[in-house]
């Protein structure tokens, strides 16, 4: 070996030696402090400034500074542990002072700072009303922050005048959001801003379906599979002797009702060309089998109760070869033997065999087999004429077209406008809703959804096809029509 290679190693030992002798440099700790700034009625300090001075070095140097949000929060980062001095400031005029000492534990540095200070501050009021202009109550309203990260302020349910009323709100804009019915989901939101000269206020209209009726209709079996409307003892072809007719609509009671007392009347419509007498067309033509009336005037149902009026047989989905589907107990179902009957106050001529509603067409779910869609409607009393309003009804079908009958106020149909032009019949205006039909001779039954109160529509109704005859589903029962998927829901509120 060299000198010269021996020189270079020993160099490079005795670096190697003396480097190791040092320690790492510790890195200095450096720490947040999380404040908050309200004055002595713990109103927030809004917009403040917040400086950071060293106290025993560097007189006037700025260590670090934030301003304050709404709720008068703020974080003052990078400090070492230590002593320092903060100051406050609203603009250019100093508010307060404080010693504050940084602590090596983290989780302790979090600042509550009272100044003496009065701070102008305001009632921000939220005001919620439905489409009647009546007070919503009970809603919850909360109260946010509009940064980035939006932080919760204050959570509140609306009074007996539709109102929140969040106090002592000072300048800045936030973001006010309500609550559904159920007060798990938002439903609306909106900004707003706060100060001097403004209205510190914002109104939400919950728009609400109001309807006015005592019951409504939830269900139809239009087209029951085999013979609809046959005469009481016809004979099918497998040998089947009928009990009464199959077609009926399914009903549900938003009261007690006792219909001695208080009559009411079903009105069903099965015509290719309706006349202008609408729903009263019996009355005025003693042949006509355009309507067909059903008075409700004995018995009782309870509120939420479903219950049915249509053929004398009660069955719930008709008959297949020799087997009849279950029988619904005469308690609920209003059967009437429209085959051999005329209709209530003479409102229809007997059906003489021929359907109560309309058929489906074809192997698949298409239209009714006519120009004009059927329906039915619901009416108080049962002196039905041509200019009486239902208290519900509907259409099925997919041929919409213009017709005579009176429609209600519902959850499909309006007999006002936007612009508030009457529009009191079907097919006039907006009035063109249509419900589903079935596939021709398959035994369906409509289910009509949506959820009700005894005063409004909580979820419309939208109508749903089930197959319900004894070969497809031999086990069909009442719970398939009144308490499975798609039947509709009662919300006694």
């Amino acid at each position: 070996m060299t000198k010269k290679v021996f020189f270079f190693l020993m160099v490079a030992l005795l670096t190697f030696l003396a480097c190791d002798r040092f320690d790492d440099p510790e890195i200095p700790r450096i720490n947040d402090c999380s404040f908050k700034l309200v004055n002595n009625e713990d109103i927030p300090l809004s917009n403040a400034c917040v400086k950071v001075f060293y106290t025993d070095k560097k007189p006037g140097f700025v260590v670090d500074s934030a301003f304050t949000t709404v709720l008068g929060t703020g974080i003052l980062r990078s400090l070492k542990p230590g002593d320092y001095l903060l100051k406050a400031f609203m603009g250019d005029r100093e508010i307060g002072t404080r010693e504050y000492t940084i602590q090596p534990d983290n989780s302790l540095n979090i600042l509550e700072w009272k100044v003496d200070l009065f701070i102008e501050n305001f009632p921000l009021t939220v005001t919620l009303a439905d489409n009647k202009n009546k007070p919503v109550t009970g809603r919850k309203v909360e109260l946010y922050t509009t940064d980035q990260n939006p932080v919760l302020i204050g959570q509140l349910l609306s009074d007996s005048q539709g109102k929140a009323v969040f106090n002592k709100t000072v300048t800045g804009n936030y973001t006010v959001f309500v609550y559904d019915d159920s007060n798990s989901a938002v439903f609306a939101q909106s900004g707003v801003s706060v100060g001097t000269g403004l209205s510190n206020s914002v109104s939400f209209l919950i728009r609400k379906i109001f309807h006015n009726a005592d019951f409504v209709i939830t269900g139809y079996l239009h087209d029951p599979r085999g013979s609809d409307s046959p005469k009481i003892g016809a004979v099918s072809g497998d040998g089947l002797v009928h009990p009464g007719q199959y077609e009926y609509v399914q009903l549900m009671a938003l009261k007690d009702i006792e219909f001695s007392s208080t009559p009411y009347s079903v009105v069903f419509t099965n015509s290719s060309t309706p006349s202008e007498y609408g729903w009263a067309d019996g009355i005025y033509n003693a042949t006509s089998k355009k309507v067909y009336q059903i008075n409700l005037s004995k018995g009782s149902v309870k509120k939420g109760q479903y219950f049915y009026v249509g053929g004398s047989s009660r069955r719930i989905c008709s008959y297949y070869k020799l087997v009849l589907s279950p029988q619904l107990p005469e308690t609920v179902f209003w059967g009437i033997d429209y085959a051999g009957e005329p209709g209530g106050n003479n409102n229809g001529a007997k059906k003489d065999g021929s359907g109560l509603m309309a058929n489906g067409s074809g192997k698949v779910q298409t239209s009714v087999t006519k120009a004009f869609p059927d329906g039915v409607a619901l009416f108080r009393g049962v002196n039905v004429t041509e200019t009486s309003i239902p208290m519900d009804a509907i259409f099925y079908g997919t041929k919409l077209a213009l017709t005579p009958y009176q429609v209600p106020e519902n959850d499909v149909y309006s007999r006002t406008g936007q612009d508030d032009e009457p529009q009191t019949t079907f097919g006039s205006g907006s009035n063109s809703y249509l419900f589903p039909v079935g596939a021709e001779d398959m035994g369906t039954f409509i289910k009509l959804g949506g959820q009700i109160t005894p005063t409004e529509w909580l979820l419309p109704r939208s109508g749903s096809v089930m197959v319900f005859n004894m070969l497809d589903t031999p086990g069909a029962s009442v719970a398939d029509i009144e308490n499975a998927a798609g039947c509709t829901l009662f919300v006694d509120k």
